[in-house]
């Protein structure tokens, strides 16, 4: 289609009660334009705004701000004002608790030990301000405490206080001087990351609770009207959200299908002993990893300092270290138990307690040294076994609790502890062996893990591997969900009640991919025995996550179209109570009737609907379909403006231009051969050549590929085929026919600035300018001018530019066509001057005048650059066969064709863009039009 398709604009009103019906039928139907009919105000403050309308989640939330809107809008006795600055003072409590646990962490001091006696030392933790902070330091430090601090807040500090037992009155004495209250929660005195955690998780609480609150404030602030309109885009808005918040758990659940399999494969691989890797062809050095983890190799520091070096490893480098430490440990562990047991139980019981423990060299210093004696410890075992050394000892049962922590807290070592009975210590020797199990399982999982998502090994091929259709179909069910969703359009029940509801089922979806995320990371732990039956429960449930997923997705589309639509609805007030919702737009005239009956179908009650067609005076939207290999063409328009709705699309004419303009240029059968091969294959892959989109791929592709076409042809009338010239005898050569290639290129010309100024012509009769068509400089009269001069121009030629060829009766006349069209131009710019009294008319009738005298003659000579490039690229064919003598005649041939494909091909490109963009459109190709958005997709309903 040369125009935009034609449009009819549309007003439709219906009651405010069923304005989620009207975007529900408007976005059935898809390509809908709509207009904005009213600027959106509000006089809430933007951050109550921005919550309303979703932009503020409980994540983004700035608390301090939340605090200061609610105080300037609220009273200060309201009960909302009052909620909310308990929240942000509990808020600032958990944000100083943060900055001491972190404090705390520098320090290597535990939350739990705070309070607490440890071998005679007491740890302590006090907050002072800036004004007594010296003072305290001093103070305690005259006494003999040991004193850290930190700042948690502008102006106080936590000092944190070690002292021995006997300087606790002293201690307390000068606490209730310089120590401000502190009341730190039950749950503070746990491990740093436990703390941290119940940390985050309040925090997230009390945003929530205050965003809750925000809105409750929000909706407190706005009258009846207000309110239902918001709430109307917010449950929409929310639903689209929440539904792009879905889409983003893919990764999520791709990870939880990962680790399921490399759980799968860790259990088959220990089960076969290795034979499962290399079927999936992963690299060698992955499966001797995996190997020396079945074969419970001892794993030197060396060795585990390697696998940071490997790209896999590298950003789970810790954990995955962690754990082959712990496994050494516990092969240690068993090997020096076991080695124990051989001898009777009789001959090392000399104490209730039997303390079997394993870690670095370090533990040596202890073992073998009379350090034990003042612990009251017997040795039993001892010596370096494997990665480490292990230790076992008899102790008195006082030392049950504080001894075993010396050996983890000072020698890092694993440590157990049981009764000296031989019936317990055999009991020990099997527990160690189901945990070293289970730590092997779960270490082999993390490597297979990390290697199958780094090498991004399909699922798929996975699944084949392990011969389980199940996770087969999971895998499927994965894809379905987020790459092939059908999209569905709203039911047909209450819509408002179903986006609710759809809201709620969401945020239980989500829970439950959270839940599943905690689950099959706790069975990573696990002995391998009862691996198998909690992975089937996994597998329900993951099956019926996914399949809920791709439910709920399958209304994404229609929400998305919704949401952009809604802000354009308007709404009105009749009355007190009657509220009415209003829209405008424009649709494709062949929907007309489709959106008529979508309205009448979905809409329980209309007020009004009106089509009108679109008067010439109104600047409405340009619809334009593109299919095909035109929506690729297209960006050779786009690139210069969107044509208006009463301008010609000139895409295909565009295209021509460029294409013809090229081949003559770059005229050969075989470059052209490769041009268009290099174009399909573009065209197919949409490869980002040097970084450019897939759009940009496919337009270059499909440009390269008519190009690649013309050059052949172009190519046969030279005889040209890669300078080899194999066509016995050339219709025009360029070298050899210089006047004959520069006389087409310039009649070339001649016949394109004419075809400009004719559709600028139909152009402006389009838009209802008789006149201009007429008497424009760049419609008739142009016309008549370029065309009179071109005359002119060829007689003189004709006549060896004999001067005295214009005193001809017949170039007589021409002239005073030439003279007269000037005249015509100026005078129609002095008659738009007085007719609309704007002085704009005539300064644009003069620059049409300078443009005529000017620009069209050097317009018409720089088309002589397609006959100067033609002549150019046959320049190098002399180039290619004068190298030939030099450096032999296979060489030769390839650095010219090189060359020429690397260096002209593109020059030519841009040559012939030029012309087309400046020498050509600029005569009638304004591109000031506006782009037809449609608020969705046309459903197969409305298009069948």
């Amino acid at each position: 289609m040369i125009t935009p398709e034609p449009l009819n604009k549309f007003r439709v009103a219906v009651p405010s009660e069923y304005e989620v019906n009207l975007l529900d039928a408007l976005t059935s139907v898809g390509v809908v334009h709509l207009e904005s009919t009213m600027e959106a105000r509000s006089v809430l403050p933007p951050m109550l705004v921005d919550v309303l309308e979703g932009k503020i989640s409980p994540q983004t939330l700035d608390v301090n701000e939340a605090l200061d809107v609610a105080r300037k809008v609220l009273r200060p006795d309201d009960i909302l004002l009052k909620q909310i600055e308990e929240k942000v003072e509990y808020y600032k409590q958990l944000l100083k608790l943060r900055k001491i646990v972190d404090r705390l962490y520098e320090v290597g001091v535990s939350p739990e030990d705070i309070g607490k006696e440890k071998l005679g030392l007491v740890t302590d933790l006090i907050i002072v301000t800036d004004e007594n902070l010296h003072d305290a330091i001093s103070s305690f430090l005259s006494i003999g405490a040991i004193v850290r601090r930190g700042r948690i807040s502008e102006y106080e500090h936590a000092l944190l206080l070690i002292y021995k037992r006997d300087l606790k009155e002293k201690v307390e004495e000068l606490k209730k001087t310089y120590s401000r209250p502190l009341e730190l929660p039950s749950w503070f005195y746990d491990k740093p990351e436990i703390v941290l955690k119940r940390i985050n998780e309040e925090e997230y609480e009390i945003r929530e609770e205050l965003h809750h609150l925000l809105v409750e404030v929000a909706n407190v602030l706005r009258d009846a009207f207000e309110f239902e309109k918001a709430s109307r885009l917010e449950v929409i808005g929310n639903a689209y959200r929440a539904l792009k918040e879905l889409r983003k758990s893919k990764e999520a659940l791709a990870d939880i299908l990962y680790t399921y399999a490399s759980l799968q494969l860790a259990y088959k691989e220990c089960k076969e002993n290795g034979k499962v890797l290399p079927r999936l062809k992963v690299a060698k050095e992955y499966c001797e990893l995996v190997q020396s983890v079945l074969e419970e190799k001892v794993f030197t520091k060396e060795r585990i300092e390697k696998l940071a070096r490997l790209p896999p490893f590298s950003r789970d480098y810790q954990s995955i270290s962690n754990s082959i430490v712990l496994l050494n440990k516990y092969v240690g562990s068993l090997s020096i138990l076991k080695e124990a047991l051989t001898k009777g139980t009789s001959d090392f019981c000399i104490n209730n307690k039997i303390v079997v423990s394993y870690g670095d060299e370090s533990l040596k210093e202890l073992c073998e040294t009379e350090t034990l004696r003042l612990y009251g410890a017997a040795e039993v075992q001892k010596g370096s076994v494997g990665w480490g050394y292990g230790c076992i000892l008899s102790i008195p049962e006082t030392l049950e609790e504080t001894f075993p922590e010396v050996l983890r807290s000072k020698y890092n070592a694993l440590v157990f502890v049981t009764r000296c009975d031989k019936t317990d210590l055999e009991s020990l020797l099997q527990e160690l062996s189901k945990k070293k199990q289970a730590v092997k399982n779960s270490l082999i999982a993390r490597i297979l893990k990390t290697t199958l998502i780094y090498f991004k090994v399909d699922l798929r091929k996975v699944a084949e591997v392990l011969g389980d259709d199940e996770f087969l179909n999971l895998v499927e069910l994965h894809e379905k969900a987020f790459e092939h969703v059908q999209p569905k359009p709203l039911p047909t029940e209450d819509r408002f009640t179903f986006l609710r509801n759809l809201l709620t089922s969401i945020d239980s979806v989500v829970e439950d991919i959270k839940h599943a995320q905690e689950e099959i990371n706790n069975i990573l732990e696990l002995p391998s025995e009862v691996i198998l039956s909690k992975l089937a429960t996994q597998k329900m449930l993951l099956r019926d996550i996914l399949q809920k997923i791709g439910e709920y997705l399958s209304y994404e589309t229609v929400l998305e179209a919704m949401h952009r639509a809604q802000p354009l609805l308007s709404e009105i007030r009749v009355f007190r109570t009657r509220r009415i919702t209003y829209v405008e737009g424009y649709i494709p005239v062949r929907y007309q009737e489709s959106l008529r009956r979508e309205l009448s179908s979905r809409v329980p009650r209309l007020l009004y609907l009106k089509f009108d067609e679109v008067k010439r005076s109104e600047k409405a939207p340009s619809y334009i379909e593109n299919k095909g290999l035109k929506k690729y063409l297209y960006r050779l328009t786009s690139m210069r403006g969107t044509p208006s709705y009463w301008e010609i699309d000139p895409t295909i004419i565009f295209t021509g231009l460029f294409t013809i303009m090229y081949g003559m240029m770059f005229g050969d059968v075989g470059q052209g051969l490769l041009l268009m091969i290099f174009g399909l294959f573009m065209l197919k892959t949409k490869y980002p050549l040097l970084g450019i989109s897939r759009e940009g791929a496919g337009t270059l592709g499909a440009l390269a590929t008519l190009a690649g076409i013309s050059s052949m042809i172009f190519g046969a009338m030279y005889g040209f085929m890669f300078f080899l010239k194999p066509l016995a005898t050339p219709i025009l050569s360029p070298i050899h026919g210089v006047y004959e290639i520069i006389a087409v290129a310039l009649w070339f010309g001649v016949l394109q600035l004419l075809l400009a100024m004719v559709l600028n012509v139909v152009n402006l009769l389009h838009f209802g300018d008789t006149l201009g068509a007429i008497f424009s400089g760049m419609g008739g009269m142009g016309i008549l001018f370029y065309s009179s001069g071109v005359a002119i121009a060829y007689k003189l030629a004709l006549n060896n530019f004999n001067f005295s060829a214009l005193a001809s009766p017949d170039v007589t006349l021409l002239l005073s066509l030439v003279v007269l069209s000037l005249i015509v131009v100026l005078s129609f710019g002095i008659y738009e001057t007085i007719t609309s009294h704007h002085k704009e008319k005539l300064m644009h009738a003069l620059s049409e005048v300078i443009e005529m005298i000017i620009a069209f003659p050097a317009n018409s000579l720089s088309f002589i650059r397609l006959a100067a490039f033609a002549m150019a690229h046959e320049a190098f064919s002399i180039l290619a066969e004068n190298m030939a003598l030099m450096v032999g005649g296979l060489a030769s041939y390839l650095v010219a064709n090189f060359l020429v494909l690397g260096i002209e091909a593109l020059a030519v490109g841009i040559q012939a863009l030029r012309l087309t963009y400046y020498e050509f459109s600029t005569k009638f190709f304004k591109g000031e039009g506006i782009e037809f958005k449609p608020i969705g997709y046309l459903s197969q309903a409305v298009s069948e």
